[in-house]
């Protein structure tokens, strides 16, 4: 995968356990524009890779900014961002990739944010004031010291769609309300912990199952090498290579001599998402919409398997 490297700039903590990068290339080139909704892979020294939403980038392509909470389960990713990584580090980054993207037809729009999960938000909140859409924007936070760019939502032109609420002073949130009823024409946007996520999803159940759109920073899905052996079959090749019980397509495909990029292995990022032409795939990963999956054409190799025993996939 192409990198480009950058220094780290204005590192700074703005809330708690939450740190903001500022990401300059240091050949001086502009970055690529992103549309709202995008991330991208960020390779940082220790070796890891991990997937941050572009909060902003500046108009003259001088910067991308993201901003990175530390996780308490961490393996090393978020703590090594949070506690090391300091004004004028050279990191890497990968272009940017977009799995949730903002459709832009839609009537109206509920915004939904919890946590970390506003990063992405913000830029299709952006993008929704500046065409003019109707949109509420909810950020629910543990408390406003965890609670990240408050000072960009309470400020114009956000301000005015804005709902805040912290847990520690108001408790659980009223998601249906935040929703409303079933509507034609609205379309849902939630980002944050899986639990959050799982909520608006039994909030809004007798939505179309095309109005909500997440996006999950964790993977919750069964363990990938779970499940019956099975093939796929490459058609440029013609190559048939049997996926075992406990293996992922992604680590049989390398047996076999094919490489296929992969960056997460985990099911969040879809570096790996590969056109797949038949079969039915048992879909494991959080990078498809629910249609999306049952459409079946595309599968990650890294966590989903198969149903059917064989699946025929465009490599």
């Amino acid at each position: 995968m192409n990198r480009t490297s950058v220094a780290v700039a204005n590192a700074r903590l703005i809330a708690q356990d939450i740190k903001q990068l500022d990401l300059t290339p240091t050949d001086g080139r502009a970055l690529p524009p992103v549309e709202p909704g995008a991330h991208l892979d960020l390779w940082l020294p220790n070796g890891q890779v991990r997937q941050y939403s572009i909060v902003a980038r500046r108009e003259d392509g001088a910067s991308y900014r993201i901003a990175v909470l530390r996780d308490p389960n961490s393996r090393g990713g978020s703590a090594y961002v949070v506690e090391t990584v300091e004004d004028g580090q050279v990191l890497g980054i990968s272009a940017p990739r977009n799995h949730f993207a903002l459709d832009e037809g839609a009537d109206d729009y509920v915004l939904i944010a919890g946590g970390i999960g506003v990063t992405p938000l913000i830029p299709m909140a952006r993008r929704l004031s500046e065409r003019g859409k109707p949109f509420a924007f909810h950020y629910l936070s543990r408390s406003r010291e965890r609670a990240a760019f408050l000072d960009v939502l309470q400020a114009k032109p956000l301000n005015r769609h804005l709902g805040l609420h912290f847990d520690d002073a108001q408790g659980r949130p009223d998601l249906a309300k935040m929703i409303g009823p079933p509507r034609t024409g609205r379309r849902i946007y939630v980002c944050g912990p899986s639990g959050l996520i799982d909520a608006v999803l039994d909030a809004a159940r007798e939505w179309p199952s095309d109005a909500v759109r997440f996006e999950r920073f964790t993977r919750d899905a069964a363990e990938p090498g779970a499940g019956a052996a099975f093939e796929v079959e490459l058609t440029r090749s013609g190559q048939v290579v049997s996926v075992g019980p406990e293996e992922t397509i992604l680590d049989a495909l390398d047996k076999a001599g094919v490489a296929v990029e992969s960056v997460c292995k985990e099911g969040i990022c879809g570096s790996c998402m590969v056109p797949m032409l038949s079969g039915e795939a048992d879909h494991r990963d959080s990078v498809q919409t629910e249609a999306e999956q049952q459409a079946n054409d595309y599968i990650c190799v890294c966590v989903s398997r198969a149903i059917s025993p064989r699946l025929v996939l465009d490599l």
